[in-house]
């Protein structure tokens, strides 16, 4: 086993193999427009209260944005939104030209083809390491009938596709457990 404190490739390399979602986290910047960057960092926090987070590297020049907001949305993506994804994660002035969206009710961009989108209040922000930890409390979401999701794994962009087999595995104590009784 390697030692985590040696390399940093190699560990972003093993983190690699983790498949993430793809999301843009959009908020709204104080001079009134919009602003978004591609995240895979995002995971739900708590049911009760409902909470989520993403982090956002202290390099960000999106960085301010997200701590000066009051809230933010996060879009999830499905298959065949690489490129928005790709535009997004590299912010530019033109960014958003083109960009189908509508505004929350907070302000923030929905984006139109999102599998699923959160409005959320910020309610915490946590130094972790090179990256920022923002958390927020779901205030409203939405999930419409989509094609699979867009992963992302080894650096490269992917889908999920269900297991067609039909096989359910008995119950175990395990994640799929958990998964199918909170539904």
């Amino acid at each position: 086993m390697q030692d985590a404190g040696l390399d940093v490739r190699a560990l972003r390399h093993a983190l690699g193999h983790y498949t993430t979602g793809v999301t843009i986290v959009t908020t709204c910047t104080a001079a009134g427009g919009h602003t978004g960057v591609t995240v895979n960092s995002f995971t739900s926090v708590s049911l009760e209260p409902p909470l989520v987070l993403f982090c956002l590297s202290t390099r960000s020049s999106l960085l301010a944005a997200f701590e000066q907001a009051s809230h933010f949305a996060v879009n999830v993506l499905s298959t065949g939104q690489q490129a928005l994804s790709n535009r997004f994660a590299k912010p530019s002035v033109n960014t958003w030209e083109g960009v189908k969206y509508r505004c929350g009710a907070h302000g923030c961009a929905l984006l139109a083809d999102a599998i699923t989108a959160f409005e959320c209040a910020r309610r915490s922000i946590y130094p972790g390491g090179d990256h920022v930890i923002l958390v927020g409390e779901v205030l409203r979401f939405e999930t419409v009938a989509a094609p699979a999701p867009l992963a992302f794994y080894q650096g490269s962009y992917g889908t999920f596709t269900r297991d067609q087999s039909g096989v359910k595995p008995a119950p175990d104590g395990s994640l799929a457990d958990f998964v199918s009784y909170w539904g």
